[in-house]
Parts: C-alpha cells; sequence; structure tokens
C-alpha cells in the first residue's frame, strides 16, 4: 500500500551576495553584528547599516561589532559602544583598544582591551587583572563568587588561560599539559550547560573547565577545520566560521555552508547571527547574508513555477539552460539553444500537465500547451517527415547561419530559422514521454489529434529506417539506435542494449496508446518474441561504479510510459524486475525523481521521505556554482571508479544543497567542482576534476533549468505520494 507524505514545513535557506556592487568595502570588513534584523557592518572607513540593497552611514565609528544578548556593542578604538539605531552610548573609556565582550549567564559584563580585563561595576567598568599583548578573545561564564569567576581567555601563543586565585592571574592551559589541540586560539563560547567551546587553527575542543576535554576532530558531530569565529544562539544552535566554510550545528547534525552556493570564498573570518536566524557571513570577497524561512515544499513548487516561466522558457517554449554573464545573477542571463531543447523541453511539460491535473491551475494547461506545441514544431522544421530536430534558433540569435558542427540546417520555408540535426534517442525519450502525459491529462480533442499526427509520424520514420532516425543526409544518426540485429548482435552496442530495448518498447507503447493502431502493438510483441527485448529490459541498467549517468535518466522516463501503458500484467512483471534492479543501484543518489518513478510504477517503499527531503534540501536558485566538500569529515571516498581511469569519487552523494548542480543525467558523486584555486586551504583534497558529461561547467556563469524540482513534485501529487 503506497503512503502519502505530509513533509509539513520545513527551514529554506537562500542567500545574498554583498559586495562591491553593494558599496561594500570588501578588502576591509572588520566585523558584523545584528541589531534586530538590521545587518551592521564594521569597515576601515566607518560603521554601515546594511538594508534595501545597500549600505548606509551611520554616525557612530566601530573597529569590531560584539552581539549579545539581543543588543549591538562596538568598539572604538579605546571606547565601548551601545549601537542603539543610529546613534549610540558611550559605556567606557579605556586606557588601550576594546578588544573583546563577555556577558556571563548571570548577566555580568566583561571587557578585555589589549592590555587588560574589566568588570562592568554599576556603571563604571573596574580594571580586574592584565592579559597577555596576544590577547584575542574572552569568554566569561559567570562572577559566582568573589575570586572564584570562572573567565578564560584566548591567546594566540600561550594557549587558553583561566583566570584563578585570590591574587588574579591566569592559569595557563597548553597543549603540553592539557587537551587543548593548539596554543593558537582563536575563538571562545561557552554553551548553556557551561562547557567551554575553544576554537583554534588545529580544531575545535569542548572543556568543562576543569578536566575533561573532547576533541572535536574525533567527535562526530562537532566540525573539524581551521576556526575563526563561533556565535551560539539562545535555542541552542551553534554556527562556526572555518577556513573551510560556514558550519551550523543544530540538533546533533552538521549542516555546511560551503564555498559556491552559500560562500564567495572558502574561508569566513567573522560572523553573526540575527534573532531569526539570518547569518552575515564574512569572507575575503565578500559578505554572505543567509536567510531562514519557514517554507512547505508546495510554497517551494510555486516558486520554481515563475523561475522558470522567468528566466528558462526560450521562443516558442523551449526549456534550456540559462547562461549568466554574471557570476551567479539570473537577471544578467540569456538563453541559448542546447542539443537537448527536446528532451528538457519535454520534461518541463510533464511537469505542468501534473500540475494541471492535480491543481486544475490554468497556467500550467497553457505552459504545458505552449511546451508541448514547440516540441511538435522541432518534428515539422526538418522538412522530412517524421524526423525530429534537436533545436532550432532564429537570426539575431549567436552564431546563427554559422553551420556549428554542419548539422545546422536552413528551414525550407523560412530562412530566418535553422535547425540542428543528428538527433539522439535522448530527444526522442523527451518527446514520447511528454506527448503521452500531456495526451491523457490536457489535451482536448484537437490537440490529441495533433500529438497522434506527430508520434505516429516518428514512429513511421523509427520503424521505415530499420529501427532509426535517419537524418536529412540519409544516414541513421549517431545514438538513436533501436535496430535489433546492432543491439542484440554487436558488442560495441552492449553499454546500450537494455537502454536503447527500453526506450523503443517504451516508444511502441505510447504510440499504440496514442494513435490507437494495432500494428504498433505488432512491432513491440514482435521485438519482445523474437528479439528477446523484454530480455534485454530484465535488467537494463550496466552496473558502472556510478560513473556514467546519462542513461540514468533516460531509463526512468522511459519506464513510465512503458508500464503505464502495458496492460498485460506478466510483462509488466517482467519490466518492473529491470526498474527494481536500476532503482536500487540508483537508490544512495536519494534522487527526488528516480524514487517517485518507483513509487509512482509500484506499491513498494519508494524513499518518499527521503525524495521529499532532497526537494528540501535543492537551493532556491538553480545556478551550477563551484563545490568545495573535500575538507568535510562525514564524507567516504569510493575508489573503484579508479579502475576505469577515473579518479575518486564521493561512496555517497553529499545533501543537495552542496552538490554539484547537475540533472539527473549528471554524477551527484563530484565532491569539487571548480574550486581548483583552493587546495592549498585542504589538505584532505583527493578528487579536483569534472571528469564526466554533467559535471562541466561548474563557475557560476550556468543556471539549470527547474524541471529538477518540479517534475518529481508534481509527479508525486499526482500520484498521491506527497501531500
Amino acid at each position: 500500500m503506497k503512503t502519502k507524505l505530509d513533509y509539513g514545513t520545513f527551514i529554506q535557506y537562500d542567500k545574498k551576495f554583498l559586495t562591491a556592487e553593494n558599496g561594500a568595502d570588501v578588502q576591509n570588513i572588520l566585523s558584523v553584528g545584528f541589531l534586530g534584523e538590521t545587518l551592521y557592518v564594521a569597515q576601515k572607513d566607518g560603521l554601515f547599516t546594511y538594508e534595501d540593497g545597500k549600505f548606509t552611514p551611520v554616525q557612530a565609528r566601530a573597529d569590531k561589532l560584539f552581539s549579545r544578548n539581543e543588543k549591538l556593542y562596538a568598539a572604538d578604538a579605546n571606547k565601548l559602544l551601545q549601537v542603539l539605531g543610529n546613534e549610540s552610548l558611550l559605556l567606557g573609556t579605556f586606557d588601550s583598544p576594546v578588544q573583546d565582550v563577555s556577558i556571563g549567564v548571570d548577566g555580568s559584563f566583561w571587557v578585555i582591551t589589549q592590555t587588560a580585563l574589566y568588570l562592568q561595576n554599576g556603571k563604571k567598568f573596574e580594571q580586574i587583572v592584565g592579559i597577555p599583548e596576544d590577547t584575542v578573545c574572552l569568554c566569561a561564564k559567570d562572577n559566582a563568587g568573589k575570586y572564584n569567576e570562572t573567565v578564560f581567555l584566548g591567546t594566540l601563543n600561550e594557549g587558553l588561560l583561566s583566570m584563578k586565585g585570590k591574587r588574579r592571574h591566569w592559569a595557563e592551559l597548553m597543549t603540553e599539559n592539557t587537551g587543548v589541540q593548539s596554543n593558537h586560539i582563536t575563538c571562545l563560547a561557552t554553551d548553556a550547560l557551561g562547557h567551554l567551546w575553544v576554537g583554534s587553527k588545529e580544531g575545535l575542543n569542548i572543556y568543562d573547565g576543569r578536566s575533561c576535554w573532547f576533541n572535536g576532530n574525533s567527535l562526530f558531530a562537532v566540525p573539524d577545520g581551521a576556526f575563526n569565529a563561533m556565535c551560539f544562539t539562545a535555542d541552542g544552535k551553534k554556527y562556526f566560521a572555518t577556513d573551510t566554510g560556514l558550519i551550523l550545528l543544530s540538533e546533533g547534525h552538521i549542516s555546511y555552508f560551503s564555498y559556491g552556493a552559500w560562500l564567495l570564498h572558502p574561508t569566513v573570518t567573522a560572523l553573526a547571527v540575527s534573532e531569526k536566524g539570518t547569518i552575515a557571513a564574512v569572507t575575503p570577497r565578500g559578505i554572505s547574508l543567509i536567510t531562514a524561512t519557514e517554507m512547505t515544499l508546495a510554497e517551494k513548487a510555486a516558486h520554481f513555477d515563475a523561475m522558470n516561466e522567468k528566466y528558462f522558457m526560450r521562443n516558442e517554449g523551449y526549456q534550456v539552460c540559462r547562461a549568466l554573464r554574471k557570476y551567479g545573477d539570473l537577471d544578467s542571463g540569456w538563453l541559448p539553444n542546447s542539443d537537448n531543447d527536446g528532451l528538457f523541453t519535454g520534461l518541463y511539460c510533464a511537469s505542468q500537465c501534473f500540475r494541471y491535473a492535480v491543481t486544475g491551475d490554468l497556467k500550467a494547461k497553457a505552459n504545458a500547451k505552449r511546451t508541448v506545441y514547440a516540441m511538435m514544431k522541432l518534428t515539422q522544421v526538418t522538412g522530412k517527415k517524421g524526423f525530429t530536430a534537436r533545436a532550432t534558433r532564429y537570426k539575431g540569435e549567436p552564431e546563427f547561419g554559422t553551420g556549428n558542427r554542419e548539422e545546422w540546417h536552413y528551414c525550407e520555408n523560412d530562412p530566418d530559422c535553422e535547425w540542428l540535426g543528428e538527433t539522439s534517442s535522448d530527444e526522442m525519450t523527451g518527446h514520447y514521454f511528454a506527448y503521452g502525459i500531456y495526451f491523457d491529462l490536457v489535451a482536448d480533442e484537437e490537440d490529441k489529434k495533433c500529438i497522434a499526427q506527430t508520434v505516429r509520424e516518428i514512429t513511421d520514420h523509427i520503424l521505415d529506417n530499420n529501427f532509426h532516425l535517419c537524418d536529412v543526409d540519409g544516414i541513421p544518426t549517431t545514438w538513436a539506435n533501436w535496430e535489433p540485429d546492432l543491439l542484440n548482435n554487436d558488442d560495441r552496442w552492449y553499454n546500450e542494449r537494455g537502454t536503447n530495448s527500453l526506450e523503443i518498447l517504451s516508444f511502441l507503447q505510447t504510440a499504440h496508446h496514442v494513435t490507437g493502431d494495432e500494428k504498433y502493438a505488432k512491432v513491440f510483441e514482435m521485438l519482445i518474441s523474437r528479439h528477446h527485448y523484454a530480455m534485454n529490459c530484465m535488467q537494463y541498467k550496466v552496473e558502472d561504479a556510478h560513473v556514467a549517468h546519462i542513461d540514468d535518466q533516460l531509463d526512468f522516463v522511459n519506464i513510465y510510459p512503458l508500464l503505464t501503458y502495458t496492460e498485460n500484467e506478466a510483462y509488466k512483471e517482467i519490466f518492473k524486475m529491470g526498474l527494481t534492479h536500476h532503482w536500487a543501484y540508483e537508490r544512495v543518489e536519494r534522487s527526488p525523481f528516480f524514487n517517485v518513478v518507483y513509487g509512482a510504477l509500484t506499491s513498494r517503499n519508494c524513499d518518499i521521505e527521503n525524495a521529499a527531503k532532497s526537494l528540501a534540501e535543492m537551493n532556491m536558485d538553480t545556478v551550477r556554482w563551484p563545490v568545495f566538500n573535500s575538507y568535510r569529515k562525514d564524507i567516504v571516498w569510493d575508489t573503484e571508479q579508479e579502475a576505469t581511469g577515473v579518479p575518486a569519487q564521493l561512496k555517497e552523494p553529499v545533501e543537495y544543497g552542496s552538490r554539484l548542480a547537475v540533472h539527473y543525467d549528471g554524477n551527484p558523486f563530484i565532491c569539487d567542482s571548480g574550486a581548483e584555486e583552493f587546495v592549498h586551504i585542504n589538505s584532505k583534497i583527493v578528487n579536483r576534476t569534472s571528469t564526466l558529461p554533467g559535471t562541466s561547467g561548474a563557475n557560476g556563469m550556468c543556471a539549470m533549468q527547474p524541471y529538477v524540482y518540479l517534475l518529481p513534485y508534481w509527479m508525486a501529487r499526482y500520484h498521491g505520494l506527497l501531500e
């Protein structure tokens, strides 16, 4: 029995990059802090607030900012101020510059300067004891009783210091005689239980204040690396700024905000968190302002539906990746044609068909109709009956008329349009998939006639050309081969045998369904009885150490209409053997599309919770950011691929928000890509190569079509897998 999952709400993170374009002096950002939800930024030339996309100067000045107990304090050389909006209140003036501020759990207010420790007494600050010159951070847990304060300092050379004794002095807690990892301490914080968290360039320690130490590098629930700052919030969340990214520890789970999707540079030098969970992370290239919003999967789908119409709908309605002129900026982009306009348009079209069937939304119906007719045009423009183009482009578009790859042809009746040939089986997969679903869920009688005619022409072309697509030059295209003799008897087609057998059986079932012509059913039966195509589909996925992913998307797309339109239960059981094997092999990916297809076509557990979790994890943009993950302590390397000459990759992909953004035919096991300049930051790096199709271009200058979210989401809704 299928279970319908109500995933409820989740925290959706999103970000803005604040750079020189916003007015930030990127090279001279000293510190950040929040007063309520207003971000304050201390730069060398003054104190600023950030609101509505710009920085505004504040009357006060600051070298450092300290967000403490929902208040904001600022150090201006020897002065300590409380920031009150555009004004400030002077709290004290000291003999040397203020370095850090700490408020104990009992409300005691402590300050360190470059030379001394102070405790607030009434409205004045009383000097308690001198401190080493290399002191950089302070954590005062309380002022429990005279001479019994639990006050700690972090120094750059003398380790961790703890104040003790009637005659105030500092006990040195150094690597030579304690569990602290380094004598170079960078940041300190205390948790609600009174444990001291000690950040250093060698990692993180947790200390009970007496003799118990935890080494964070060996504690699974604590990140490792070089620490620069920490921020603990009232709800128990812990944020860490490290040389390899921003890290959140919540509910015992580590979440990574890494270079690319979240940060302009791996090294986070300063950090602040607002009352509502907005994060400001300072890097050498600018500030990442990361927001946290409670959201549902349906709200996220609405976001992607709107984004798709704004950024990814090309010409007649084709869906293509968006090329960007400016790093990560979708508004700067444009829409080139691709080799696979028909495939990706078909996948988007299907998402809108499911959306319309679920919601009755006329906008979804219009989107589906626009795209399905754009797809049918690809078969009309070639001038060869039943032969479908990969893409079209028009006069005025880049490279029009250049004859790129010698496969572009002018349309016979429109010299301002040209079409791309050498069409592959990938294209046909997208066409048949969308035609069947649109026919069933959206089409009126006129639509059905058009689809039936188009499907008939394409299928007849394939059959008339001995199970090939045959280009206008009379030569079969490279990959559109479903010929029994080649698939079954030519070892050069071994890897495609199962996939291409699956494709043609799926095409024939769709053709029979939309045209009602029994001849397609007869060819279907012939391929099974005489050429064992059903046996070819029993285990169509060739296990490949998770290296080649091009056919994975095609297989899950093709199995859907094949099982949907096959009525013979015995046949369906055979095809489900191949589906189950393939899904089990790919299950580790937590692919929402693969999981939903398996759940839609079987009555078995399809990991729908993992599918929903993956959808929730996807970033709110679809930019193909660089990725940098090899520093993480939770990854496991897989070396099985090295036998085929491919560099090691991940045993299990990381969460979607940190993965390389790829279609479902790309490699989610890639660990790092586009981060070559940061090799020096992390000694753990094993693989830096974008080796396979679907993994290149991790440079923030391209965005993928949102069908990667929309298709599995709306399919799951239609099939009752998601509320």
